[in-house]
């Protein structure tokens, strides 16, 4: 038995594929790759996939994460290339690593996520900005802006993600909902104080 740990992007349409069904969507892609997902313990067996924090529909991602657990033999590079040979569009593994079976869960060692967030109207971005710096004080870790676009680092992503900006934005009056923005995800993982900056897991 093998744990791998992935990271995976989701780009185009693959978006729109809720967090939910994702564990489902890798089983299916690593039957289809000839690989060997071991089930889990218990009255209802199912592939053991466990998946990092959850994104909102329609928000793309350059950098998510997933650990599956293999009774293949495959290692972590030939799996990864096993599932991008039959993964649907817009889905591709881009790093794999073996990891302990003992070693912490997944999503305990996320802690912040990053996230690029540009409005439909630039003329707005300096009052988003703040509005999201004063109604989000504990969330919001870092805030850069240039030009028409925000790099923004969250605390805790498995509790508060995209949807909290969004609202706060809403609330403020600076948008009247998620098509006046464009939010992806730009990377989960340790957050580095002393860079400001979010250091990846793989």
């Amino acid at each position: 038995m093998s744990r791998i740990r992935f990271v995976f992007e989701k780009r185009g349409f693959s978006c729109f594929v809720r967090h939910v069904e994702l564990p489902q969507l890798f089983g299916r892609i690593a039957r289809r790759a000839g690989l060997q997902v071991k089930l889990t313990q218990g009255m209802s067996p199912h592939p053991h996939i466990v998946m990092g924090p959850a994104l909102p529909v329609g928000v793309i991602s350059l950098y998510e994460l997933a650990e599956i657990w293999f009774d293949s033999p495959a290692g972590p590079a030939e799996a990864a290339e096993r599932l991008n040979s039959q993964s649907p569009e817009g889905f591709r593994f881009l790093k794999a690593a073996a990891v302990p079976a003992d070693a912490m869960s997944l999503n305990k060692c996320i802690d912040a996520a990053s996230y690029w967030l540009c409005l439909r109207d630039p003329a707005k971005h300096g009052a988003a900005a703040e509005t999201l710096r004063t109604a989000l004080p504990e969330s919001v870790l870092s805030l850069k802006q240039s030009g028409g676009e925000m790099e923004i680092v969250m605390h805790d992503p498995s509790a508060v993600g995209p949807g909290a900006l969004v609202k706060a934005l809403i609330a403020a009056g600076i948008i009247s909902g998620w098509p006046d923005v464009c939010i992806a995800r730009l990377a989960v993982g340790r957050w580095k104080a002393q860079s400001g900056t979010v250091m990846p897991l793989l």
